[in-house]
This record gives structure tokens, C-alpha cells and sequence, in this order.
């Protein structure tokens, strides 16, 4: 034989052993998808071995979700979007300032509307109780922020009055009361109010308005200080009004910590800080983030409904009109806000 012959036999040698190398290979991977339980189809494979080129086909394992893809390929929208609620494969969670899938949520919701109504036409009268309990659920979270905005409104005011009030003076049958209470039966000289100059007891004028002065500036500093730092430190979602951030969220906008409960309490404490402080600001805005994170944090107590963000943003316009309602007492008012 030539050495022509032996050196193009050698040089097609990898060539032809390649395939025969990946057919083993591919043999393998199907007898190891057969006891796995998996499909697996040919696909293309291009590689270079060096002195030429070749396809050589390969087994591609397929999971099971590809192949109840596949099935349901020519079935409508509402089974697709049916086996994705019901199935394996689940939304993600929403991540942190991203936008919700509307489509996705409101076909899980239409899905399980009509599961539930399934039920209770197989269950009879019990069926039909859980189906009213479910449908009870957002009445009960607005019925609760309801009584929860006004018990909080009803603190927020007296609360502020009260800081307001003690930087002139305190009363004396009560520290706790502030001047309109403490003198409530006085007709026209409130003797049980006592102004923090009287304690002095000297005969210069002007050292009791100096007095005076000091203890009044020094609280007003010492309440917008102490807002200011829990506000910054423990809950920086709780600044400003936060109506601007409530309609963005409602648009569909994800923003984790806003309307969560640490907000909710550092918002009510510093709300009556800064107005007891003499800021130029009020607590009307300050409402309407309130009565949201109150909806937010109730709507936690219903599994059904924390995982639901369409329903959820429901509910918040419905908190907004409770939040300027106990703002301005004027429920219609709230209603059209």
C-alpha cells in the first residue's frame, strides 16, 4: 500500500470515529432518559474535528413541562393559562420595583372563581358557605380598615394636640390632658392650666417670656428631631405624603416596604411629631398612606388575597377613600378622591 493511502487513511480516521463516538454517547443518554422517564428528540449538531467538518445528530432530553407544552399547543388561551395556574410552573414572585402581570392575574383569579363555584355546586349548602366566606373576605379587610382609620385619626388628633399644647404649659388635675379638656368646665379663667413660666415665680416680665420662648423652641426642635430620626432610620418609605407613590403603585408598580407595617406605625408616630413640631405640613396626605398600608397589612390575614395584586390595588383605592374621609370627615368627599 502507498503512503498516499496510509496517510489519508489517517487523516480520515477521526472523522469517521467521531460519529461513532457520539452515537455511543447519545445511545447512553437514551437508555439514561428511558429509566428517568423523559422524552428526547434528534436534533442537529454541528462540529468541527479538525480535517473536517460533519452533523452528527444528538439526543436532546425533554422535561415534562416542554412535553405538556407541546400537547397543549393547539388548545386556546384559557387552557394554557389554566395548566399554568393549576400546574408546575407558577408566576414568579413579583421582584422589587417591577410591574405586575395583569393578564396573569386576572386569568389566576377567573380560574379560581370558576374552581370555586365548581365546588360549591358539588358540595351543596357548604359549597355554597365557603363560597360566601371567599367573597367576604375584601368586604371584612375594608370593614376592618374602616374602624382602624378612625381609631387611628381619633389618636393622631388627640395625640398632636396634646404635644401642641405642652409647649405652653400642662394641667394640673392631669398631665395627660391637654387644654381644651383640662379646662373643659372652666367658664372664663382656666385655674387648673399652668404655663411653664408660673413655676418661677418672679417679678421681672421678661424673664417669663424668655422662659417661655426657650421651652417652646426647644420642643418644637426636640419633636422634628425625633421624627426626622425614626423616619430616616427605621422606615424611609414613610416620608412625605406618599399619595404620588400610592398612585403608582395602583398602577401596577411593585414597591416592597411601602405599605408595610413598620411604615404604618413609624408613619402615625412622626405624622403627630411633626405637627405637633409647628411644621408647615398637615396630616390629610398623611391619610391616605395610613389607610393603605392598614388595607395592605389586613389583606396579609387572607391567604387568597396576599396573592392577588390585582384585588389588592382594589382594595387600596377603596383605603384611599377611608383615609380622606377621616381626614376631612366627609365620606363622599373620599369617595370621589
Amino acid at each position: 500500500m502507498s503512503t498516499g493511502d496510509n496517510n489519508s487513511r489517517s487523516a480520515s480516521a477521526p472523522v469517521s470515529g467521531a460519529p461513532r463516538d457520539r452515537q455511543h454517547s447519545s445511545d447512553d443518554r437514551q437508555s439514561g432518559s428511558e429509566e428517568s422517564g423523559y422524552d428526547s428528540d434528534d436534533i442537529p449538531y454541528f462540529e468541527d474535528f479538525g480535517s473536517g467538518h460533519s452533523i452528527v445528530p444528538m439526543r436532546r432530553i425533554r422535561s415534562s413541562q416542554e412535553m405538556l407544552i407541546q400537547q397543549s399547543s393547539g388548545s386556546d388561551m384559557d387552557a394554557i393559562t389554566g395548566w399554568l395556574y393549576n400546574g408546575p410552573l407558577q408566576r414568579a414572585k413579583y421582584q422589587d420595583f417591577s410591574t405586575i402581570d395583569w393578564i396573569y392575574d386576572n386569568t389566576k383569579a377567573r380560574h379560581y372563581k370558576s374552581d370555586l363555584r365548581a365546588r360549591a355546586r358539588r358540595k351543596g349548602r357548604l359549597g355554597k358557605l365557603e363560597m360566601l366566606a371567599d367573597t367576604s373576605k375584601p368586604w371584612l379587610i375594608l370593614l376592618a380598615v374602616g374602624f382602624a382609620m378612625g381609631l387611628i385619626a381619633t389618636c393622631i388628633s388627640v395625640s398632636s394636640q396634646w404635644l401642641i399644647d405642652i409647649k405652653h404649659g400642662h394641667c394640673r388635675t392631669g398631665f395627660y390632658l391637654n387644654r381644651r379638656f383640662c379646662c373643659w368646665n372652666a367658664d372664663d379663667v382656666c385655674l387648673d392650666w399652668v404655663m411653664w413660666s408660673d413655676h418661677l415665680h418672679t417679678r421681672w416680665r421678661w424673664v417669663e417670656w424668655l422662659l417661655q420662648y426657650m421651652v417652646f423652641m426647644l420642643d418644637a426642635i426636640l419633636f422634628a428631631a425625633m421624627s426626622t430620626y425614626l423616619v430616616t432610620e427605621y422606615a424611609p418609605y414613610a416620608a412625605g405624603q406618599g399619595i404620588a407613590e400610592i398612585k403608582t403603585i395602583m398602577s401596577g408598580f411593585m414597591m416592597r416596604k411601602f405599605l408595610g407595617l413598620r411604615t404604618l406605625c413609624i408613619k402615625c408616630v412622626g405624622i403627630v411629631l411633626s405637627v405637633a413640631s409647628g411644621l408647615s405640613l398637615g396630616k390629610e396626605g398623611a391619610m391616605v398612606h395610613i389607610a393603605c398600608c392598614c388595607s395592605n397589612v389586613f389583606a396579609r390575614a387572607f391567604k387568597r388575597v396576599k396573592r392577588n395584586e390585582v384585588e389588592r390595588r382594589e382594595l387600596l383605592s377603596a383605603a384611599s377613600a377611608a383615609g380622606i374621609s377621616v381626614a376631612f370627615g366627609s365620606p363622599i368627599a373620599g369617595v370621589l378622591f
